[in-house]
């Protein structure tokens, strides 16, 4: 499951001004000046926060296990990215769109807010509520009552402070920067101020004859475009007991719930390995067993051929230890069916062909309307076609979400693999990570260097749900 998390409180400040821009839908930042024109030499930075809790209560309550297995990635749309025609010519007010400059990402270490200000500029209206506030957060104040330590967040981020840095050659592209190691120390209880964006400080000091302007959505875009931290997990089910090959490592996996919820154990089993009869022929400790996801937990083994008799069909994985809030239960034993090793290994004269599927997703109804907030298992069945129940099995399944505008596809989750557990194959949709919006969902099969897409396979809207939307 790909998880998104969108910012709670963003807002860009500007050198020696106590203008608010909280609310403003753009982040501008920009350098320079001073020459050419009537503006003095200025920068702006961009602050933004998101808040890590639901990250913190995937990984507590065991969904997301192991920190080691997961990433994540800052991303936020570029404004000139959707029009090419852009680069290197100005803005609405005369900036000139930048190229080839850099921007650090680097951590505030002081509380502040949003603020409620949404102009650069103190217009002056004939009607209505001017949008120009100098409340805080801004240059000089981080809350109405503390000013910064350091006005602008900070003088000017050193290699010490520096998370990341990102090179933009063109001026359009958009910010796609790691950020695992700085949220895994979140997630572990880092204090949490946010993040400043800004030009490297060597540009931040430059003399323009105009400034030099790029520009990202914010969380006030009111659209797909909204920047997030997208979190995945790299450790995918799959799970062979039903292939089980001679002379290949397989994985097994045990499935515990608890009236009907996947649940964890309180401790990890100990695993035995039986052959055909009776005797051990391999023993794991709890140490070397992995607790993949939340109910979920694995072993690797392979059986060599030399070892087995001729006439072995059946081992069995017994697992031990095995206790729920408490209550202790006897050991598990599962069946092990083994499967000859020229099954898998394939050596010859013969080419095999391609495997021909055919799709079958449950779980979303196609064109279905869901409240956003849900998680939805969608289950994928791989069939040979023009048959009713006929598996055909295949290794690498696919999926994608992706947005459309126009005749364009805005990818949403980019191809993740399909868990593949002992009864079904399947993948989690987690709705509260998506804008409300319209989104497609495409099926992607490799078969013998042969790749098959399947567009559309299912499709459903996700509709406004204002309290979620605040919360995040």
């Amino acid at each position: 499951m790909v998880v998104r998390t969108y910012l709670d409180r963003n807002n860009t400040i500007i050198q020696n001004s106590y203008t608010n821009t909280g609310r403003n839908p753009v982040a501008e930042l920009y350098y320079g000046g001073g020459t050419g024109d009537t503006k003095t030499q200025q920068f702006t930075r961009f602050l933004m926060h998101f808040d890590v809790s639901r990250l913190q209560s995937l990984y507590s309550g065991g969904t997301y296990p192991d920190l080691t297995k997961m990433t994540h990635t800052l991303r936020m749309i570029n404004t000139g990215c959707l029009d090419k025609s852009m680069l290197g010519e100005k803005n609405c007010d005369g900036k000139d769109r930048a190229s080839s400059f850099d921007l650090i990402l680097f951590p505030i270490t002081e509380n502040w807010v949003e603020g409620v200000g949404y102009d650069y500029d103190n217009c002056t209206y004939t009607a209505g509520q001017p949008a120009y506030s100098a409340v805080p957060s801004n240059w000089f104040s981080a809350t109405t009552l503390s000013q910064w330590v350091e006005s602008g967040v900070v003088t000017g981020a050193t290699s010490a402070t520096t998370i990341a840095t990102q090179n933009f050659p063109l001026g359009n592209e958009n910010i796609d920067i790691d950020l695992t190691n700085y949220v895994n120390s979140l997630i572990t209880g880092a204090t949490n101020n946010g993040l400043a964006l800004a030009f490297q400080q060597e540009y931040e000091q430059l003399i323009t004859n105009s400034y030099q302007y790029v520009g990202f959505f914010t969380r006030h875009t009111q659209s797909i475009y909204e920047p997030y931290v997208e979190t995945t997990y790299s450790d995918t089910i799959i799970d062979d007991r039903h292939d089980f090959y001679l002379d290949k490592t397989n994985k097994l996996y045990l499935y515990v719930s608890l009236g009907g919820a996947p649940t964890n154990l309180d401790a990890l089993p100990t695993v035995q390995v039986l052959d055909q009869d009776g005797g051990v022929y391999s023993a794991y400790t709890s140490s070397a067993v992995t607790h993949v996801t939340k109910g979920v937990y694995s072993i690797d083994i392979k059986v060599d051929t030399s070892t087995t008799a001729v006439d072995c069909v059946m081992f069995n994985d017994v697992w031990s230890g095995i206790t729920i809030n408490g209550v202790s239960l006897s050991a598990v034993t599962l069946d092990i069916p083994l499967k000859d090793s020229m099954d898998w290994y394939n050596v010859g004269d013969a080419d095999s062909l391609p495997k021909k599927v055919g799709i079958v997703a449950a779980g979303i109804d196609r064109g279905e309307t869901i409240k956003r907030g849900d998680i939805r298992k969608v289950i994928v069945r791989t069939k040979i076609p023009y048959t009713v129940n006929q598996e055909q099995k295949l290794g690498d399944v696919q999926y994608r979400i992706y947005a459309k505008e126009g005749i364009n596809e805005l990818t949403i989750v980019d191809y993740q693999p399909v868990e593949m557990s002992i009864n079904n194959k399947y993948f989690l949709v987690d709705t509260q990570s998506l804008i409300p919006s319209e989104y497609f969902i495409d099926i992607k099969v490799t078969s013998n260097l042969e790749v098959s897409t399947l567009k559309e396979v299912l499709y459903f809207s996700i509709v406004s749900q204002s309290e979620l939307r605040d919360s995040q």
